[in-house]
């Protein structure tokens, strides 16, 4: 009856905490998203070595939001990007459209700026090329503060498709030395339904907006490209190479260039800079295009946990499994964290900032909970030990990995590629058992303290009043 008892209580106790959960999203999402401590960034392989001069000529940029490199082989593109040097060029983290668009225009990574995982920002980031360039101009179908935030003082929203190519025309024509036409059709098609038939119409779309815009100015420095792409399903934000990787295009070819390269987007943005005669941030680690396609340097801008938050969370995590295997009851508990979170992967995938179900794992926990509290009859603690060790352990792992107590002082976000996802999704799933490991404590605690004040009728009486679940 009192194990009963124990299982209700816990079971009121997860539907109070989803309901609590559910409150603390919004403060956690802000938590991950918000603006950090800047970070260093090691220089770029060849950062040193000498290039040839960029002539100064307007900078006209079509940034063709959401679209990944897998889909980026259409025929006009492709004619275009023959003309000068054909790019795949790596985003950096996150792979969200304002951080990588104030990457772009500054010349910093977004490490290096601690910059807002959001598609909105407090003030301007303060060294963005579009402020240093008197009379840039952004034209762009929704979202305009992805492009007020990355410095653009004049900013026209369009979202008409006509009246969206007449202002992209009459914009890239005129006297202005910097032009941003930010093409969005394609990013909202992959979030409605993913790399499908609407996502590839608006592909088709875009493709037949850019030869009208590079006639009207000719003569101009042309820069295609994507700020991100999608997983296939529709999303983006961490590195996986369908997101990170994006399709570029400089017209004319700079001076000393291959035709084809692999660079940094901090690379694309020192060619606009050293294009339009505007010197870097002193920070900036971008190399001219020439230099960077002849001394690749892959994930240079990625972010990883250390070697020593990877070795301090999986002590952690052990330690945790070893004490159900110790003290819990049963010993085969301390696979229900791995167990709960391979049935995740197997109905989600892998975690990651383009796609988690934190609810979900929310709910498998609460499953694996009531699980390990329904077969025992009695009370014990051994069972606390059970739900509460790997609970414990595993969030405090999640924290290290993700660097959060570094965060709580001052220091950079709690984001990194995928460990940010995992953690997110580790934690949603012990928490349920967490909250029943406390339950069942609290339920252990008043049954002995009521048989305390018992008076056993034999010698036998107490243990049974006890109860007598041997481990």
């Amino acid at each position: 009856m009192r194990a009963a008892r124990a299982v209700v209580g816990a079971a009121v106790a997860l539907a109070v905490a989803g309901a609590l959960a559910l409150g603390a999203r919004a403060w956690l999402a802000r938590a991950l998203t918000a603006p950090g401590a800047p970070e260093a960034q090691r220089p770029l392989s060849g950062h040193a070595a000498p290039a040839p001069a960029i002539p100064r000529a307007p900078v006209r940029v079509v940034l063709l939001d959401g679209l990944a490199r897998a889909d980026a082989s259409h025929p006009t593109l492709d004619a275009f990007c023959a003309r000068g040097m054909d790019l795949a060029i790596d985003v950096g983290f996150p792979t969200k459209s304002l951080p990588v668009q104030t990457v772009l225009w500054s010349g910093l990574t977004a490490q290096q700026s601690g910059v807002a995982m959001r598609n909105e920002l407090p003030h301007r980031i303060s060294p963005a090329l579009p402020v240093r360039v008197a009379g840039a101009r952004a034209i762009t179908e929704a979202w305009p503060d992805i492009a007020r935030g990355a410095g653009f003082l004049r900013v026209e929203v369009v979202p008409e498709p006509q009246a969206f190519a007449a202002a992209a025309a009459e914009a890239v024509a005129s006297d202005a030395p910097l032009v941003l036409v930010h093409v969005l059709g394609i990013d909202a098609a992959a979030h409605a339904g993913g790399r499908g038939a609407a996502y590839r119409t608006e592909i088709e779309a875009a493709a037949a907006l850019l030869p009208p815009l590079v006639e009207r100015a000719p003569t101009a420095t042309w820069v295609v490209l994507a700020d991100h792409g999608h997983v296939a399903r529709g999303g983006h934000g961490d590195i996986e190479p369908d997101v990170r990787i994006v399709r570029g295009c400089v017209v004319p070819r700079p001076p000393g260039a291959t035709t084809t390269g692999a660079v940094h987007l901090v690379d694309v943005s020192r060619h606009l800079h050293d294009t339009l005669g505007v010197a870097p941030p002193p920070r900036a680690v971008g190399r001219p295009l020439a230099v960077a396609a002849a001394h690749p340097d892959p994930d240079a801008t990625i972010p990883r946990p250390s070697p020593l938050s990877l070795a301090l969370a999986f002590v952690v995590a052990a330690l945790g499994i070893a004490a159900v295997v110790r003290w819990g009851r049963p010993r085969a508990a301390a696979l229900a964290v791995p167990l709960t979170l391979a049935v995740y992967v197997v109905a989600c995938g892998a975690p990651s900032l383009s796609h988690r179900a934190p609810a979900l794992a929310f709910v498998l926990g609460a499953f694996a909970a009531v699980a390990l509290l329904v077969p025992r009859r009695r009370l014990h603690p051994s069972r606390v030990m059970t739900l509460l060790a790997p609970a414990i352990a595993t969030a405090i792992a999640a924290a290290i990995l993700t660097r959060l107590p570094h965060a709580l002082v001052g220091g950079p976000p709690p984001r990194l590629p995928f460990a940010t996802a995992w953690a997110q999704i580790l934690v949603a799933l012990v928490t349920p058992m967490f909250l029943a490991g406390v339950g069942l404590a609290g339920a252990v605690l008043s049954d002995r303290r009521t048989s305390g004040n018992r008076t056993p009728t034999s010698g036998g009486s107490d243990q049974a009043v006890r109860g007598s679940d041997t481990p």
